[in-house]
């Protein structure tokens, strides 16, 4: 737990930072670290360099962190905190900051990010994938009343919404209109049974975007519970434009060296792999890490 407690202690600047705030040397990490690595074989293609200690601490660090403060906004059903020694986790460094992912040790609760946001969020106990195609476990839950109706859950959704970012539909470039839906179950009699679940999609403003018949880019989803009357599932796939109002966690100023990598990374990204990592033409980029690592 020293690790831990000296990337606290270098967060809030009382010990252990340099001048420039986001700069933070950081000391070998601790056994809890190597026990919480994820359990199955897991590397980002986009991956830049082989993972370090002092990397591997400070993204454990900043996953804990936003895991933990989704925790508080929406109340999730996790008693304290999460430490190292509640989770197991798997990230790679990208030229956009980590791709990664975050799970309790009973596997109910698992956080993704990548390109330095936390991505999607699900509740694996409640949420589609633990009953879809199952229908001994969709027949247990068509038996089970939902708390909430479809309005209450789209309000639950919205205000999940705004707990998470403080910025409105209007500011995060979505309509103010939802699509819910309540999941059924049909019997092989052909009767049909709802569900105590409900999806809610944001679409963008504007004209519709990579549309195809009755398709639509859906760039928020939520599910909500209706035997929790929580969200259970998140997904916000506008990560991938980081042009997008999403806010966009910075990273270290000390990203590169944290990697072993020179300050300059960027610009020695040759040709032929910079448009699969993302990165723009050397020719007209002026690439550097300050101005494409937010």
């Amino acid at each position: 737990m020293v690790i831990l407690v000296a990337a606290l202690v270098a967060a809030f600047g009382l010990k252990g930072a340099e001048s420039v705030s986001n700069t933070i040397r950081w000391l070998a990490p601790s056994n809890g670290l190597a026990a919480a690595r994820w359990p199955w074989k897991w590397q980002s293609p986009f991956a830049i360099a082989t993972n370090t200690p002092a990397f591997d601490a400070w993204a454990m660090e900043f996953m804990l962190n936003q895991a933990n403060a989704m925790r508080e906004k929406w109340r999730l059903d996790i008693p304290r905190p999460l430490t190292v020694d509640d989770v197991w986790f798997a990230v790679s460094p990208t030229v956009h900051g980590i791709e990664g992912h975050l799970m309790t040790r009973d596997q109910r609760f698992k956080w993704s990010f990548d390109r330095n946001v936390l991505c999607a969020f699900e509740d694996r106990k409640f949420f589609a994938p633990s009953f879809r195609y199952r229908d001994d476990e969709s027949a247990r839950l068509a038996k089970i009343k939902s708390q909430i109706t479809k309005k209450e859950a789209e309000a639950i959704a919205r205000k999940a919404l705004y707990e998470l970012f403080g910025m409105t539909e209007e500011q995060l470039g979505l309509k103010k209109t939802v699509e819910v839906n309540q999941y059924k179950f049909t019997e092989s009699n052909g009767k049909v049974y709802p569900l105590p679940l409900f999806e809610v999609r944001w679409r963008m403003t504007g004209p519709r975007q990579y549309s195809a018949k009755n398709l639509e880019y859906t760039p928020l989803f939520m599910e909500i519970s209706g035997i929790i009357t929580n969200v259970v599932n998140y997904s916000h796939p506008e990560y991938i434009n980081l042009t997008s109002p999403l806010p966009r966690p910075v990273v270290p100023t000390n990203y590169f060296q944290m990697l072993g990598l020179p300050d300059n990374y960027l610009d020695t990204v040759p040709e032929p792999k910079r448009s699969f990592l993302g990165l723009p033409p050397l020719t007209n980029s002026g690439a550097t890490a300050t101005n494409l690592i937010r």
